[in-house]
């Protein structure tokens, strides 16, 4: 559950645009398997404690053309977030949360109306919870348009809703960029570092086939159900982020690349509401840095 240009339906919205314009040459069906893993070190968090995170998980994504101006993408991601809480003090000495799951699955329908403008309409099922708290399943679907003004610079605008665990539905926007400035950079908010409910803003260079490099700059959103015990029992955590990162991609085979990340985390910012939605706890924590790995399977 996204806010702003962070949901997750602008992630895939972004994926369609990438896919579709590389479709596959040996089958109706353009098949990508994404897998990660990332870790937060130890930062210290405002109100007392300190806090680390590591990530990892896998994302499935299917799309097939339906017809000469339509296309469906299908899109599969599962991801495990373990928190860990440190200190006698503030939030780090409550340990409000463990280890968080997401399940996401989304559908999304693309529509090719002129050489240079299509529109979508999408719809998603998200479940995000504690590893013994129920999965608690929440909705939502967006909606927008993508316009090419040349070969090298396309916008798009949208917007999405969502539902929230113990909070109202979000509304928000959703936008599109893809800028080539050159032969060999190019500016998208179709991110390398998409894992997870991450999207912002990447500037790629390219000097040779089987390299690239970037430098993003995004914002990572996640609100979840809590389980029946602990400092909120039934409540829901939220945790939000900027970080900026640098990457590297190896591209070994047209069918596999990997990705090789560290960055800093900025302004991360953790909440705690108990099952009557009131806000209980409301905190932020230090910089952090990270580092990752990721892969990429075409089939």
């Amino acid at each position: 559950m996204i806010i702003n240009v962070t949901m997750l339906a602008c992630s895939i919205l972004l994926q369609g645009v990438d896919e579709s314009t590389e479709p596959s040459s040996s089958s109706s069906y353009d098949t990508t398997l994404d897998f990660h893993y990332y870790h937060q070190f130890d930062a210290s968090i405002t109100s007392g404690g300190d806090v680390k995170v590591s990530s990892s998980g896998a994302e499935l994504r299917i799309s097939s053309p339906v017809s000469d101006n339509d296309d469906l993408l299908f899109r599969f991601q599962y991801q495990k977030d373990d928190w860990d809480f440190g200190g006698t003090t503030g939030l780090g000495g409550n340990n409000p949360w463990s280890t968080i799951n997401t399940l996401d699955i989304a559908l999304q329908w693309t529509h090719q109306y002129d050489q240079k403008s299509r529109w979508f309409v999408g719809g998603i099922a998200r479940a995000s919870y504690e590893d013994s708290a129920s999965m608690n399943s929440k909705a939502g679907g967006s909606a927008g348009i993508i316009h090419s003004f040349s070969k090298d610079f396309t916008l798009g605008i949208g917007a999405g809703v969502i539902g929230q665990v113990h909070d109202d539905p979000k509304v928000f926007p959703i936008f599109v960029v893809e800028w080539n400035i050159n032969d060999t950079l190019r500016l998208s908010s179709d991110i390398s570092t998409r894992f997870g409910s991450r999207t912002g803003l990447e500037l790629i260079w390219t000097p040779r086939k089987d390299w690239s490099y970037g430098l993003g700059y995004s914002y990572s959103y996640s609100r979840f159900r809590l389980d029946e015990t602990g400092f909120a029992p039934n409540g829901a955590g939220e945790a939000t982020s900027w970080p900026l990162t640098l990457r590297a991609t190896y591209k070994a085979s047209p069918t596999f690349s990997i990705t090789f990340l560290g960055g800093i985390v900025f302004d991360g910012h953790l909440e705690v509401t108990n099952s009557s939605r009131r806000l209980i706890n409301s905190t932020d924590y230090e910089h952090a840095g990270a580092i990752g790995i990721l892969g990429n399977i075409r089939f």
